[in-house]
């Protein structure tokens, strides 16, 4: 009797303890919009500090919204690792910055990052070598694109490296070496000859320097701009997601493109609007997309749990 007894205690526990945990977890989720049947991805940016400046706390949430919103890849926009980059594959930083930090169960799929100027400061091509070595962090080249289907409509994703059309940056090569010798002209090509030849209903790009902001940035004129505006106007673009500043920002300027940032990783910045801007926001957070055929739902989600802003793009 003793032992059935002492079993149903453990079994009351167990329900009990279940049951808080749901209830704790929906209370964090209670804003979430979820589509059915919808394709779903997350977007982070200016991350990777060893767990510090609310890193870890935005992790697990991501973890806790996975559970709910299961996207299918991460993608980053930069600035993975401060403030030097990586040294290697085998760099601790890898662990401390990324594995051991976003090692929740909901959130080990593939992650398809871009590279910021600080991940050029240290040595670029470890981070697509890692590729070889991590199951989930799958980063082809310095730029690279790949399609997906929606129900009957195709998805676009390219990944960009935008700090190549930093000009200034070419004047520092002690700061960034690996961009000594680099021609931006062939990446341009590369990105204008990807969109023409796509029949995706959809067009998503991500990079890491920005094209408009109402951040910290503001007052200066974007390099990137000058290169990428004039192809993302051409090839009607819908999304150009990017960090570099340290904030969430929602900015639609006249035309098809939509400029989101998301650069809001760990350490911030003080943000601000802009002409253009719809959002603007200095917490850490990401970008939760939920795609359907006809529609695009962007949700930021903060390192608390909570939806600060949401925006649908119907086409």
């Amino acid at each position: 009797m003793k032992i059935k007894h002492f079993a149903f205690l453990l079994f009351s526990l167990s329900v009990f303890t279940s049951l808080s945990f749901t209830s704790t977890f929906a209370q964090k989720i209670d804003s979430l919009t979820v589509i059915n049947k919808s394709y779903n991805f997350y977007v982070i940016g200016d991350w990777g500090r060893n767990g510090s400046f609310n890193q870890r706390e935005l992790a697990d949430v991501m973890n806790t919204t996975a559970g709910i919103i299961w996207p299918r890849f991460i993608a980053t926009t930069g600035d993975n690792f401060y403030e030097n980059g990586v040294a290697s594959i085998d760099d601790p930083l890898w662990m401390s910055s990324f594995e051991n930090v976003y090692s929740g169960g909901n959130l080990l799929m593939e992650w398809h990052p871009t590279l910021g100027n600080h991940d050029y400061k240290g040595n670029t091509k470890a981070q697509i070598k890692y590729s070889h070595k991590s199951r989930r962090w799958k980063m082809p080249d310095y730029y690279y694109s790949y399609t997906e289907m929606l129900d009957k409509e195709k998805i676009l994703f390219v990944f960009i490296d935008s700090n190549q059309f930093e000009d200034s940056y070419y004047k520092h090569p002690d700061r960034y070496p690996d961009l000594i010798g680099v021609d931006p002209q062939i990446q341009l090509k590369w990105i204008d000859s990807v969109l023409t030849n796509s029949d995706a209903k959809w067009k998503i790009l991500f990079g890491h320097q920005h094209v408009y902001t109402g951040g910290s940035r503001a007052e200066g004129d974007s390099e990137t701009a000058k290169y990428l505006e004039p192809l993302l106007k051409k090839h009607s673009v819908d999304i150009y997601f990017c960090g570099h500043e340290h904030d969430l920002q929602h900015i639609k300027p006249e035309g098809e493109t939509h400029y989101f940032v998301s650069g809001a990783g760990s350490q911030l910045r003080p943000t601000g609007y802009m002409e253009y801007s719809l959002f603007a926001k200095s917490v850490q957070g990401f970008c939760a997309v939920s795609a359907l055929s006809d529609k695009l739902l962007v949700q930021m989600i903060d390192y608390t749990g909570k939806v600060i802003y949401k925006y649908t793009i119907e086409k």
